[in-house]
Parts: structure tokens; C-alpha cells; sequence
């Protein structure tokens, strides 16, 4: 079997990204990365949005479906987190909008901290809303869920967004 990796987004600037309230500070291109010219760079703080996650969104225009993309395919990301201090998850959410789509999470237990190769199956993405098309995604948005709105943590970055499909036999 020959395993692909489609590129997504590679998170080298901040052109098109928005924070997701106030409790993500800090959105900014790092030159700290593991793949390509920069990473995506944000802080979880205790802001009045009383959230539990940080993260940033953007509008895309992506076609997925070219490949004939199946359960057992991935979206593959790699994240960096300063510490695992009441983190409970990193994720990705692709679809129509902030309220359609699927939600691809690497739980706590999978991390580390410093850099982390992330990949979730299609089949074991968390269905929002109407979820996706996979030929008309929209809606990008990456981020790290706490345990507690309170808590904070610097330095988190995103870095490399693929699809991963295994093609033939």
C-alpha cells in the first residue's frame, strides 16, 4: 500500500486567522517550527470569554474529496505544547462553519510536551452539527482544550495540517 500525504495548511503566516475570543492571546507567526517557514503561535489565558480552549479560525476553500477519502484515512497535525498541564486535548475542525463539521482530537493521554505528531482517523472524527463535505470545506480551526476555563498555558503552536490516505494494495 502507498501511503499519501496531501497538504491542507502549512500555518506559515497569520493572513485570514482569527483568535477565538478572549481567552486566546498572542496569535502570531513563529519562527519555531518543525516543518516550513513558520508555525501558528497562540496563548491559552483566563479571559472573560470563560472558555476552556484556545485556538484561531479561517476561511478556506479546500476540496478533499479528490481522492476518494475513506474512514480509515487521517488528518495528520503536528502541535507543540510548552506543558501538559490540564490540557485535555489538541484538535482540528474542518467543515462549513465554526458549527458544522468534524472534530479531529488527540487526547491528553497521546501528548507530550514539546512538539507532537498528531493523526486521528476520519471514522473517530467527533461529528458537529451536519459534519462535512469533504469536496466543500470552508471552515478551518485549530486549538487546545482544557480541563478548566481558568487555566492558562504560553507557547502552543501548529505546524503541518495534512490528509493522509493509503492508497492501493
Amino acid at each position: 500500500m502507498r501511503i499519501e500525504y496531501y497538504p491542507i495548511d502549512t500555518f506559515d503566516s497569520v493572513t485570514g486567522w482569527a483568535v477565538l475570543g478572549n481567552d486566546t492571546t498572542n496569535l502570531a507567526a513563529s519562527s519555531t517550527r518543525l516543518l516550513g517557514l513558520k508555525s501558528l503561535e497562540f496563548d491559552k489565558a483566563n479571559g472573560a470569554a470563560n472558555t476552556v480552549y484556545a485556538g484561531a479560525a479561517k476561511t478556506v476553500d479546500l476540496n478533499l474529496g479528490f481522492e476518494d477519502i475513506l474512514p480509515w484515512d487521517y488528518i495528520v497535525f503536528t502541535c507543540y505544547l510548552s506543558a501538559l498541564t490540564n490540557v485535555a486535548n489538541a484538535f482540528v475542525k474542518l467543515g462549513t462553519d465554526a458549527t458544522n463539521n468534524l472534530e479531529f482530537r488527540d487526547a491528553d493521554t497521546n501528548l507530550q510536551a514539546g512538539w507532537n505528531f498528531c493523526q486521528v482517523r476520519l471514522a473517530d472524527a467527533l461529528l458537529n452539527g451536519t459534519g462535512w463535505d469533504p469536496e466543500n470545506i470552508d471552515y478551518l480551526q485549530v486549538g487546545v482544550t482544557f480541563d478548566a476555563e481558568t487555566d492558562a498555558l504560553a507557547d502552543i503552536k501548529f505546524d503541518g495540517l495534512y490528509l493522509r490516505c493509503g492508497k492501493g494494495l
